[in-house]
């Protein structure tokens, strides 16, 4: 397999593979999209800031820095998360990129350990997880959106589709992708373990932040289509567990200004940092207060039980 010294090589490369390949120019200056980047190359791209390159500037510096080159763990939700994106999005990539073992996983067993290793270039799911994820997929495809099931939605639009932008107040180059870019609406993919719209709203903002991603995808998407008014973004956040509830949550006004406030953050640390060459973490000196919610009051509740015996 042919290696590549920096990401530009790669795409210069994709981009003169086929008239298929390369990338279309958008209104904005140097604005790109890519309607067939593959995800690996897409994700191993330094030379251009991606929302999931800069969420770790709302924690420090250094953690911007450590991310870099941090390996990134695989886990149960998030090859589930994979699995329903290449089910719902490229299901023709499905037999190239998954390997369903036919039983329950022991990672112990012999069996398992030669299946993994066979298919080590593959993701490798039991046969219960890839049949729940099907089963998400199917009511995902049949839940109605504006009158309309939502897989019309998806039939109507590209997937996976990648736009490179530079930011105009900054001169920063950025990308992002769209999981399901419509000519109306842009929609993004979330697997969940949440049933409740309130328990994924608050994950979407204190710990995932998606209201980041939902402003600079649509901010991205502006650019490359010379539009002032940014097409509706709607999550599809599908519960991973049975049964499988499907929510549609449109990003509301609040929620984008609250990602444009990260995202103004994000680029003025960064900008900040490469400018100083300094990249600090959290090391701080200080007292713990208490809150008066924290504060100790002691029940002894345990007395008047005994005082009884």
């Amino acid at each position: 397999m042919e290696t590549f010294t920096d990401f530009s090589t790669a795409l210069n490369l994709v981009a003169t593979a086929t008239d298929e390949a390369r990338p279309l120019p958008g209104f904005a200056q140097d604005s790109l999209l890519f309607k067939d980047l593959p995800a690996h190359l897409y994700h191993a791209d330094r030379d251009a800031l991606s929302c999931s390159l800069l969420k770790p500037l709302l924690v420090s510096p250094a953690h911007f820095q450590t991310a870099l080159t941090a390996r990134h763990s695989d886990s149960d939700a998030k090859d589930f998360g994979t699995l329903l994106h290449l089910l719902l999005l490229q299901p023709h990539l499905v037999g190239q990129e998954v390997a369903v073992y036919p039983e329950i996983v022991h990672p112990t067993t012999k069996a398992y350990r030669e299946f993994v290793e066979t298919n080590a270039l593959k993701l490798v799911v039991d046969e219960p997880t890839f049949s729940a994820a099907r089963q998400l997929a199917d009511k995902v495809h049949e839940t109605p959106y504006k009158g309309r099931p939502l897989g019309r939605f998806i039939e109507e639009s590209m997937t996976e589709v990648s736009i490179y932008f530079t930011e105009p107040t900054t001169g920063l180059r950025l990308r992002v992708r769209h999981d399901i870019y419509h000519p109306d609406l842009a929609f993004d993919l979330k697997s969940t373990r949440h049933a409740s719209v309130n328990l994924f709203s608050r994950d979407a903002v204190v710990k995932f932040d998606y209201d980041l991603q939902a402003f600079m995808y649509s901010l991205g998407r502006s650019l490359y289509e010379g539009t002032s008014d940014a097409k509706p973004f709607v999550f599809i956040a599908a519960e991973s567990n049975e049964p499988f509830s499907v929510h549609t949550l449109s990003a509301s006004n609040s929620f984008l200004t609250n990602g444009a406030k990260k995202f103004q953050e994000c680029l003025s640390v960064y900008n900040a940092c490469v400018a100083t060459g300094h990249w600090p973490d959290l090391s701080s000196d200080g007292e713990i207060e208490i809150e008066h919610w924290q504060q100790f009051t002691p029940m002894r509740a345990w007395v008047a039980g005994h005082s009884r015996t």
